[in-house]
């Protein structure tokens, strides 16, 4: 593969951007200069994005990637277009790339894409028919796998600054690991050995002479396909969620990160809402109190007062009242005894006790004028029993004036009613601080990781099983006849001869890749110059590790190593892989010399960058490739030099001919 050309139109610093890349076979280098903010970065992500497309979720990220000089943001088209060509079936094709995006009349991103390959056209677009949208989609996607598969990209298109990422355990495992065999072209020979294997059973099973063994070993040959399809379909989809979680590792922990501020701003929206509420809530509540106040004001302060005034009057007719009643005590009252004479003078007329005729009046009349009552006088007689429990209430209530507090309540409730515009003030800065990403890519990322981890387990069973059934087709006992069967023996010896040349091919390319990044090493990696005694790939490139040991015997571990020097493990890592791999993209780098220091820099440049790739594209500041020293020493393998030059004022990066 090759990069030929770049266009990129209102991306970011790029207002317009077309630089030719195109490199000859003796000059392999293009090299590209610029100051810090400079646009080195974006001119990287121009690249990667033209290739893999731009992530842009909503209006907020495509304006933050729109060029700033654009008066209208929102009307801008972002637009990316890279020419490559690249070998398919030893075919020579050449492609040109573009994706476009802008926002709809809903503001929303809408994304097309147009892949011309010698003339044949592959479309598709947001607003293209689900069908033949993914139709589509899939020919470009294949088409950009077999030239450069995104996830080798990182290891082919990489910032030196992160390299040192690159030999973080999980990086490897999961993205060489998994792509390993594709690059170093061992599948091939690995299907091809299972193909052999299906053509050796079948033919097995027409030599088995015994219909019922026949019928038993077709039944387990079944059941073995049927374990390998889902085998294949399980490694598939597993090797799809952990390639998803790499590439969407760094945009989770991102918006994981920003889920997390996010939250917080919110839970602090929601405690000034709490506040405001409040404050409103007790405003309505010292309207009540003040209405219910109002309405009983002849409670709350007339009576009192009222009490006050009449205390002694009410206490000294309570007085006498109380004295009155005293002395009533032990004596009936004259209804008392007109009600007794009543009954009296009943008893003796139904008794026949009595000889002349006596009335309760004149029985009552006697008893009132020789029995004595209490004749003491009541000097509030006129007062009724109510009346009496009134005033005594009156002065023995106990009464609150809720004045001083409604006054007090009103002072707090203006302090807090004062602050209200400032607590929405708050709360339109913190929703400004929300950015408004999707944040349902967290919960689409840890379901995937789930989902990996259970695929996991089903392929280690699938596994035993296929394991368990493989060994009781190997136990049927096939019958040899007379006649000699060269198919047979030929399907026999099939599988293990193209194993064999897997393993083979392995074998050799894993002692090509240790021997070149051992010379590569003793050459390039300053720290440790010429005492490499070995480098050991794992026997299992699929688990791809690998240690480098020092001539005194012990082992030089990876990370122990400073930034440095693992930034040139990884770079000659890369040029093994790029060299002994089934591969053959281009090598841009930002950065390149990162944190190397004189020593690494000098041997990098000399020793490494012109023997790097076919097509090596450095992005470089003018400390880091000095235009005094270093250029001289790749000169000679330059195919093309520009520099990137910022108009600050204007926020745009314009590009020029030459280095610095």
């Amino acid at each position: 593969m090759l990069l030929k050309r770049l266009k990129a139109t209102h991306f970011k610093t790029y207002l317009q951007l077309d630089i030719d890349l195109s490199v000859e076979n003796d000059r392999p280098i293009v090299l590209i200069g610029g100051e810090n903010g400079g646009g080195k970065t974006t001119f990287f992500e121009a690249i990667y994005g033209a290739l893999y497309g731009l992530h842009i979720p909503n209006a907020k990220v495509f304006r933050e990637l729109v060029n700033a000089g654009i008066p209208k943001p929102d009307e801008a088209k972002i637009a990316l277009e890279v020419h490559f060509s690249g070998k398919v079936l030893n075919e020579e094709q050449q492609y040109v790339l573009s994706r476009t995006y802008m926002l709809n009349a809903e503001l929303k991103p809408v994304e097309s894409v147009r892949l011309n390959m010698n003339g044949s056209i592959f479309q598709y677009g947001t607003a293209t028919p689900l069908a033949q949208r993914a139709e589509q989609e899939a020919q470009v996607a294949k088409i950009i796998k077999a030239n450069l598969p995104k996830e080798l990209s990182r290891y082919f298109l990489f910032d030196a600054m992160e390299a040192g990422n690159l030999l973080k355990e999980d990086q490897l495992n999961r993205v060489i690991r998994e792509n390993i065999e594709n690059v170093m072209g061992f599948n091939k020979y690995l299907q091809l050995a299972k193909a052999a294997q299906n053509l050796f059973e079948s033919h097995t099973a027409q030599r088995l002479a015994v219909e019922q063994e026949k019928k038993e070993y077709l039944g387990l040959v079944e059941q073995k396909k049927e374990l390998d399809k889902k085998l294949q379909n399980a490694r598939s989809r597993q090797q799809e969620a952990l390639q998803y979680a790499l590439t969407h590792r760094e945009l989770y922990e991102n918006l994981k990160n920003g889920l997390n501020q996010e939250v917080q701003i919110k839970n602090r929206i929601q405690q000034f809402e709490q506040q405001i509420d409040n404050i409103y809530k007790k405003e309505t509540q010292y309207r009540n109190d003040v209405e219910a106040f109002t309405r009983g004001l002849e409670a709350h302060v007339f009576l009192p007062k009222l009490a006050e005034s009449l205390k002694t009057e009410v206490s000294l007719i309570l007085k006498a009242k109380n004295e009155a009643e005293n002395e009533q005590k032990g004596f009936l009252s004259k209804e008392q005894i007109q009600a007794v004479s009543v009954k009296i003078v009943e008893y003796l007329v139904s008794n026949h006790l009595s000889n002349k005729d006596l009335t309760a009046q004149e029985l009552a009349q006697y008893l009132l004028q020789n029995n004595g009552t209490n004749n003491a006088q009541d000097p509030y007689y006129f007062l009724e029993v109510a009346e009496i429990k009134a005033l005594e209430n009156l002065i023995q209530g106990t009464y609150m004036n809720p004045f001083p507090s409604l006054t007090q309540q009103q002072v707090e409730l203006n302090i807090a009613v004062g602050q209200i515009t400032s607590l929405k003030g708050q709360i339109e800065t913190l929703k400004a601080q929300i950015s408004g990403k999707d944040y349902n890519l967290l919960k689409m990322y840890e379901d995937t990781q789930s989902l990996a981890k259970h695929l996991e387990g089903e392929i280690a069973e699938y596994e035993k099983e296929i394991e368990r059934i493989s060994k009781r087709i190997a136990q049927f006992d096939i019958q040899v006849s007379e006649e000699p069967d060269p198919k047979y023996e030929a399907l026999k010896k099939l599988r293990p001869f193209f194993e064999d040349v897997a393993n083979q091919l392995l074998k050799s390319k894993k002692q090509q890749l240790e021997l070149t990044m051992k010379q590569d090493l003793n050459l390039n990696l300053a720290a440790y110059r010429d005492v490499i005694d070995r480098v050991e790939l794992s026997e299992d490139l699929r688990d791809l590790s690998f240690k480098l040991y020092h001539k005194a015997g012990n082992e030089i571990y990876l990370n122990q190593l400073n930034t440095a020097s693992k930034q040139v493990v990884v770079q000659v890592l890369l040029k093994a892989l790029h060299e002994y791999g089934d591969y053959d993209p281009p090598v841009m780098i930002d950065t390149v010399m990162g944190v190397l220091d004189k020593t690494s820099r000098s041997t990098i440049l000399e020793n490494y960058f012109p023997q790097l790739s076919h097509q090596t594209i450095l992005l470089s500041s003018d400390s880091e490739i000095t235009k005094e020293n270093d250029l001289a020493k790749i000169e000679s393998f330059v195919a093309k030099t520009y520099t990137l030059k910022r108009d600050k004022e204007n926020q745009r990066t314009e590009v020029v001919a030459g280095y610095f």
